[in-house]
This record gives C-alpha cells, sequence and structure tokens, in this order.
C-alpha cells in the first residue's frame, strides 16, 4: 500500500508540474498551437533526443515511442499537456484511493 500512495503521489505532483509548465509556456508567449514535439525541440533540442534513447535504448521499449509518446508529441503543445495533466491526475487519484486505508469500524454503536 505505501508503494501505491507513493506513485499516486508521485503522479499528482507530475501532473502539477505539467499544468505549471503549460501556464509558463502559455504565459512565456510561446505558440502553444504548434505541436508539441516541435515546441520541445525548439527549445532543447538535446533533451528531446536524449528522451527517445533512453525509451527506446535503455529501457528497450521502442513501442511506448512509437505508440505512445510520438503520438502525443504530434499534438499541439496546449492539447498535450492538457492530457498529461488529465491523465496524471486521474491516475494519480485513482491509486491514492485505491491505497487508502478503510477506517475500522467500532463495535460501539
Amino acid at each position: 500500500m505505501v508503494v501505491l500512495t507513493f506513485l499516486g503521489r508521485l503522479l499528482v505532483i507530475f501532473a502539477l508540474a505539467m499544468l505549471g509548465l503549460g501556464l509558463w509556456l502559455w504565459l512565456s508567449g510561446a505558440d502553444v498551437t504548434q505541436q508539441a514535439g516541435q515546441l520541445w525541440y525548439v527549445l532543447d533540442r538535446v533533451s528531446l533526443n536524449g528522451a527517445q534513447v533512453l525509451v527506446q535504448r535503455h529501457l528497450h521499449l521502442p513501442w511506448l515511442w512509437d505508440s505512445g509518446i510520438l503520438p502525443l508529441l504530434r499534438r499541439p503543445a496546449w492539447e498535450a499537456v492538457l492530457w498529461l495533466v488529465i491523465g496524471g491526475l486521474a491516475t494519480g487519484g485513482l491509486l491514492l484511493v485505491i491505497s487508502r486505508r478503510r477506517a475500522r469500524r467500532s463495535s460501539f454503536r
């Protein structure tokens, strides 16, 4: 249960960080209507390449990049950030609900 609680909190923190990133991009004047991958490439192409290498070569999950991350990078930046926030909050919240300890009922009524 401790692991589920930790993962749930980590996902909620990740979702809030993505929300902060989206707000920062919008307020800084970045074109959030262009593709997320294009915007990431303009901001920091080394980290984009590093993320691809990490997923495909080091984690040995090329299918994750091709079928999970790449379609997200082809969406508009605002939509990609929105999906990450919604997914992180929903999954993290679900894990936190599942890992919650149930209160014991008292024998006194």
